[in-house]
């Protein structure tokens, strides 16, 4: 269930609207069949992987597939593009879709200066380097870095925020304890850790996890969380620079979720944000790219196939 069936604010209901999403409906239906090797570039050439420039110099990895209006998924706070590669099957029918590594993860560089604005400034990068408007989605740490960008480039045609965390309390003795973790090896133990204090998986659930594909570049990428998290508790809540932002944002998240700050973060952005929307996916937690990936592709179609200045 999604802010399509029932469960949403912001918006009114009507027959054009349910046209529409029985639209998207079909188009996931035929998505859903297409192949996933397609590889396309801002012109609909074959592209493959790419990389990118930020403003600092940091070479950023780019796969893009499909063809049609931009898509970039930006992945969250532990694992690369990989988490995403297996939604393009879902979406590159109707869309080039390209998921980025963020700084430090999977085949992009790095700097030794990090902050959230250099995050920022990469998404806006990879946005301006493609032909037209983008529309992107943001992952959980990534979503922050999504909003921040939007308000580095107006290239970014609407937002997607999944579960953004911003208003979580970091606790620094686990910060430290991650860090230490990883820095002597227990990479396995420092992404459970994470998992089980800040994300609030299950004991089933993170079992579940440690068998899908994505683990890997998960325990690859725990070595750069520490930092995330440091920056994340600098970080603060404008509401009133929210309040200027005036792309078409979707909030979304799980109906499961046990992240302590998410329902306080979607509630005060949807005071703040002019122009934004909220979807449930119904029965997921906060990984719904691994474990609901239709209900999301389905929440992700709803909102970008909606008519130009419509509901969807």
């Amino acid at each position: 269930m999604s802010c399509w069936t029932g469960l949403c604010r912001g918006d009114e209901r009507g027959p054009g609207r349910r046209t529409r999403a029985a639209a998207a409906w079909t188009a996931l239906a035929v998505l859903a069949a297409a192949p996933a090797g397609a590889r396309a570039g801002p012109a609909g050439a074959v592209a493959g992987v790419v990389h990118v420039a930020s403003r600092d110099g940091t070479r950023l990895a780019v796969e893009c597939s499909g063809s049609g209006p931009e898509l970039l998924l930006v992945h969250g706070g532990v694992g690369d593009r990989t988490r995403w590669t297996p939604l393009f099957p879902l979406l590159s029918s109707r869309f080039t879709v390209c998921a980025m590594d963020r700084r430090g993860r999977g085949g992009s560089g790095d700097a030794v200066q990090y902050s959230i604005r250099r995050e920022a400034e990469d998404i806006a990068a990879v946005v301006e380097s493609r032909a037209g408007p983008v529309a992107v989605l943001g992952h959980s740490y990534g979503g922050i870095c999504a909003l921040e960008a939007a308000f580095l480039t107006g290239r970014i045609s609407k937002l997607l925020l999944y579960e953004p965390p911003l208003q979580e309390e970091i606790e620094p003795r686990l910060v430290d304890r991650i860090e230490e973790l990883a820095r002597r090896g227990d990479r396995e133990e420092a992404v459970s850790l994470f998992l089980r204090e800040v994300v609030r998986v299950s004991p089933a659930e993170l079992e579940q996890m440690r068998s899908r594909p994505a683990w890997k570049s998960m325990m690859e990428s725990i070595g750069a969380h520490p930092r995330q998290m440091r920056a994340l508790s600098g970080y603060r809540f404008d509401e009133g620079r929210l309040r200027t932002l005036r792309v078409p944002t979707l909030l979304i998240r799980g109906e499961l979720t046990a992240i302590p700050g998410v329902r306080r973060a979607f509630d005060s952005l949807m005071a703040a944000l002019p122009e934004r929307k909220e979807a449930i996916l119904a029965g997921q937690h906060h990984n719904a790219m691994d474990t609901g990936r239709q209900e999301l592709a389905r929440t992700i179609l709803g909102f970008l196939l909606a008519e130009e200045g419509g509901e969807p």
